[in-house]
């Protein structure tokens, strides 16, 4: 009896039982947790604005034809490497896909995504969900509501399209011009993905 307990304090764990259920990081897919990583990991370093200074951003704005444009070249970090992201207009908006049909709904709100990969000039995802304001009291909390889609894998954040189409008509996302003509748009720009957009 006495090997048997050998080595062993009196308030050790039993080594028969399996405690593997009281780890709390075994309930999270290590895709997610990756994904959720690369978010705040992947940045924008900016310019050079000098000491300081804060960084220069993307500066998401109109684009000229449509979509949106992002006004500055940016430097990136996308998995530890130092990349670039030159300024671009005309980004395509999100066509018809699998999840989204490239038309937003009359009187709703949406997030879109705009991000890069290493050596691109950026992409348009999203939208991450579509919010009917005639749900909330106001459009304010309608829009904060609406969350963004996910950071796609491999790609740095530079900022998001809070896109609110009108009372009385839905919006061809995919088609449309300047997206001031077709509902109203505000920018945000980023350093990395925020932790509750």
């Amino acid at each position: 009896m006495a090997e048997l307990y050998a080595g062993r304090k009196f308030d050790d764990p039993n080594r028969e039982v399996d405690a593997t259920g009281r780890r709390v990081f075994s309930a999270f897919p290590k895709e997610a947790a990756r994904r959720a990583l690369q978010g705040i990991a992947n940045r924008v370093l900016g310019g050079t604005a000098g000491t300081g200074y804060k960084p220069v951003t993307a500066t998401l704005a109109d684009g000229g034809t449509g979509g949106i444009k992002t006004t500055y070249l940016v430097a990136v970090v996308i998995n530890g490497k130092v990349s670039s992201c030159p300024a671009q207009d005309n980004l395509k908006m999100p066509g018809a896909s699998a999840d989204f049909t490239g038309t937003q709904g009359s009187n709703t709100v949406a997030k879109y995504l705009v991000s890069t990969s290493t050596g691109t000039s950026g992409t348009i995802s999203g939208p991450g969900n579509i919010i009917n304001k005639a749900d909330y009291a106001t459009q304010a909390l309608a829009e904060a509501a609406a969350k963004l889609p996910d950071l796609p894998d491999g790609h740095c954040p530079l900022g998001y399209a809070v896109f609110n189409t009108p009372a009385a008509s839905d919006v061809v996302v995919a088609s449309c011009g300047l997206l001031s003509t077709a509902g109203t748009v505000a920018y945000t720009d980023l350093i990395c993905m925020p932790y509750d957009d």
